[in-house]
């Protein structure tokens, strides 16, 4: 198949025939491998799309639960903050009550020893 003519630094035939097939076959090789290597990628990257995608649409279903979860939470500390902002507003009214009181238990004791 291959006919090469001897060359003058003594190299054989058969030599120059095997080097010759090597190198055609790896160009060859490389081209095989350059025009399929993208549906190759292209498979790899639906293969793992399909195996990953289940995972992520569980999490991000889980993570729309905590989310509505913690908001509810932040709803329950800002009417806490509200209250608790209400309850340091009355302190006047307490002390208020605590005077009537005071008070209606004196007149109470006048009442009685009287």
């Amino acid at each position: 198949m291959w006919q090469i003519a001897k060359k003058s630094n003594g190299l054989q035939d058969s030599e120059l025939v095997s080097k010759t097939r090597k190198a055609s076959e790896k160009i060859s090789e490389n081209i095989y491998i350059v025009a399929n290597d993208p549906s190759l990628a292209f498979y790899r990257i639906q293969e793992h799309v399909r195996k990953v995608i289940q995972p992520i649409l569980d999490k991000r279903l889980e993570v729309i639960h905590l989310q509505n979860n913690l908001q509810g939470h932040c709803y329950d500390m800002e009417y806490s903050v509200g209250a608790i902002r209400g309850i340091e507003n009355s302190e006047e009214f307490f002390r208020n009550i605590q005077e009537l009181i005071k008070t209606s238990i004196f007149l109470k004791q006048q009442l009685k020893f009287s």
